[in-house]
This record gives structure tokens, C-alpha cells and sequence, in this order.
């Protein structure tokens, strides 16, 4: 079956009055591997184009109550509809039908009765255009996003850090105070791994969006994955005096790539640690079933309300909050979590309550303790 890239299956939607001329084209389009609507009457085409947003439309001409020149009109006025294509079908074969349908926004023209080897090569050229035109479209709200966390998130740890560093060369800062090393050090070095943590994040992200991400399935670990990501967050779990701990099945492996889940361990845990309190706790563990094995990250942090829950794992949202340090975030290392998950073949979801933590989990499919 032919489909676009973000959303699913290629939708025509066919606008004719006469139901002999419905079937006929939604038989071609299907024999394309398309997927189709048939929408009989012309007065009733904007509601069901509003709720389908179909990827090209096939509009008759000649129609009672409303023809097509004015349904036409009628889209190309709609801004949710105005980008769709429409190609015009009719009997009517003067050259100044064809220049008026054109004139309002359709894309091509095809006489009755039409050829179906033509009708096809039109359809499919209108739809890999408008495909195309959507992939372009996606990639400059890509690199817009991309602009604008590098403009505000990026820069914002780097102008601090640079701003302490003035103040040392400055003498403002004396290396020679006995807080020194505890103090402004520490600070300059949690700055630079928020800011790497940033980078390497939106590097991430970058890749998945843009398709570069390859995915190499093998059998992994999963108790060692997290133990590495427990000990490369030490130091960070350690300044605010939280208690890390890997209870993760040993016998637990899962079927996924090796560096996307590495990454999601390391966002999950870093996320934890940002909304824990001194003095708090994280838990990494596992459960398996016969088909999946599902890995937590619980905290006994703030916890987070249903209504941000859901904006925390909607891709399109820019939700980012303050930790329990006052430690900056995007949202951005989530939405690249869930990505990633769902690359492998699993789901990320979310369990909280406000005040009393969060639990973070991954499934992935489960792959067998013994054997390759």
C-alpha cells in the first residue's frame, strides 16, 4: 500500500454526483494502493473534507446544487483544506472550462470519458507532488524548531557558564576561595553537561525526524544498560544526595537497538533526577511477559498533573518545566525518548500523581534469556 510519510495510507477523496462515476474511480485508485473516500453530494464536501483531509481530491464539474468551480472556491477558502490538490473531472472540453478551473486553485484537468492508464499517471504525479511539498514543509518547521532551541535553550546554559568564566578572568571570582571547587566549579560543570545533554538530545531528535536514524536490532541486557546509565549519572544524582538504584531483572534482554535505548535510559534517569528533591530516591526496574519486557524509571519526585501528562508526550507540544534545583528544560529529550521507543517497535508511557513521583516506563519485544 502506498503512504506518505508522517501520517498513514495515501486518502483521495472523489466528489461526484453520479454513483457509477464513484465506483469507477475508486476501483482505479484502489487498484494504485490508495485509499479512498466518495463524497455524492456537493453541498455536504466541506464537512467531510474538514474531518478527513484527504492528500488530493477528484472534483466533477457538473453537479446539482453546487458545481465544482464554486465547491472548488469554497476549499481553496478553507485554510485546513486550501493546500490539497484538486484535480478537475468533467465532459465539458473548452479551453475556457479548463483555464477557469485552473484560475481557482485546481492542478490539473481530465475530460470524460477518460482514459484510466492517463487518469492514473495524473493521479500519482499529484501525489507524489504533494508529498513532496509536505516533506519540504516538514523539514523548515524542523530546522525552525531546531533554531529556536538553539537560540533559547542552548544558548542560555552557554551564556551563564561564559558569564562565571568573565567573572574569574575578571577577578570577580577568587579561584583561591575555599568554595571554590564546591562551589563555582561544580556549578561550570553541571552547566556544560546540561548543555551537552541539550546538544546531544537535539542532535538526536534531528536524525529521527529527518530518517537518518538506522535502527540495528540485537539482544540486549537490559540489567547492564542500566547499570551504565546509573553510573554515568552518579555525579548527578549524587549532588542532590539521590539514591540510585538498578533493581532491573538480570534475565530480563530485550529485541532493540543498543544506542537509541541507551539514550532513552539516559534521558528517563536524567529527567527523574531533575524532578527529585534532595534527599529523594529513583528506582530503574523490569517486568516481562511473554511477548515484551517493560523497563520503569519511578521516582519519588513531584509528580506531574493529568492535563501536563499529556502535553509532555505530544510531539508537536514545546512543554518544558523548572526542576527542583531550578535545573532548565526543553521537553525535547521525551519527545526524542518516545521516537526512539517507537523506532524499536514499543511504546513510552507515563504513570503520576502529583506530590507523590512519576514512573516512566518503555516496552519493548522481549527476547529470550537463553539462545542468540
Amino acid at each position: 500500500m502506498n503512504t506518505n510519510m508522517d501520517e498513514g495510507p495515501v486518502n483521495i477523496a472523489i466528489i461526484d454526483d453520479e454513483r457509477m462515476n464513484l465506483e469507477m474511480l475508486g476501483f482505479i485508485i484502489s487498484q494504485m494502493g490508495y485509499e479512498h473516500i466518495r463524497i455524492q453530494q456537493s453541498t455536504k464536501a466541506i464537512a467531510v473534507l474538514l474531518k478527513t483531509l484527504p492528500d488530493l481530491i477528484l472534483l466533477d464539474v457538473q453537479m446539482p446544487q453546487m458545481d465544482g468551480f464554486e465547491l472548488c472556491a469554497l476549499i481553496k477558502a478553507r485554510q485546513s483544506l486550501a493546500h490539497i490538490p484538486i484535480i478537475f473531472i468533467t465532459g465539458m472540453n473548452q479551453s475556457k472550462n479548463k483555464i477557469k478551473g485552473l484560475e481557482l486553485g485546481g492542478v490539473d484537468y481530465v475530460t470524460k470519458p477518460f482514459n484510466p492508464p492517463e487518469l492514473k499517471a495524473r493521479i500519482r504525479t499529484h501525489v507524489e507532488l504533494a508529498l513532496a511539498k509536505k516533506s519540504l514543509e516538514a523539514q523548515s518547521a524542523l530546522k525552525d524548531r531546531i533554531f529556536s532551541i538553539i537560540g533559547h535553550d542552548l544558548r542560555s546554559p552557554l551564556s551563564a557558564a561564559k558569564l562565571k568564566m568573565d567573572f574569574i578572568l575578571r577577578g570577580i571570582i577568587d579561584p583561591k576561595q575555599d568554595d571554590f571547587l564546591d562551589g563555582t566549579v561544580k556549578e561550570l560543570s553541571r552547566t556544560m553537561d546540561e548543555s551537552l545533554n541539550l546538544l546531544q538530545n537535539l542532535l538526536g531528535w534531528a536524525k529521527s525526524e529527518s530518517g537518518q536514524i538506522q535502527i540495528i536490532a540485537e539482544k540486549l541486557q537490559l540489567y547492564d544498560l542500566a547499570d551504565q546509565t546509573c553510573r554515568l549519572l552518579q555525579m548527578a544524582s549524587g549532588h542532590k544526595d539521590i539514591a540510585l538504584s538498578n533493581e532491573v531483572d538480570a534475565l530480563h534482554y530485550a529485541n532493540a537497538d543498543m544506542n537509541t535505548i541507551k539514550t532513552v535510559l539516559r534521558n528517563l534517569v536524567s529527567n527523574a533526577i531533575k524532578f527529585t528533591p534532595k534527599g529523594g530516591r529513583i528506582t530503574l526496574s523490569s517486568q516481562a511477559t511473554d511477548a515484551k519486557v517493560t523497563v520503569s524509571v519511578t521516582d519519588n519526585g513531584l509528580g506531574i498533573s493529568k492535563k501536563n501528562q499529556e502535553r509532555i508526550l505530544d510531539r508537536h507540544t514545546h512543554f518544558s518545566k523548572l526542576g527542583t534545583d531550578q535545573e532548565p528544560g526543553t521537553g525535547l529529550g521525551l519527545v526524542l525518548c518516545q521516537s526512539f521507543i517507537e523506532k524499536n517497535g514499543g511504546r513510552l508511557g507515563i504513570e503520576s500523581e502529583e506530590g507523590k513521583g512519576s514512573t516512566f516506563y518503555f516496552e519493548l519485544p522481549l527476547a529470550p534469556a537463553n539462545g542468540a
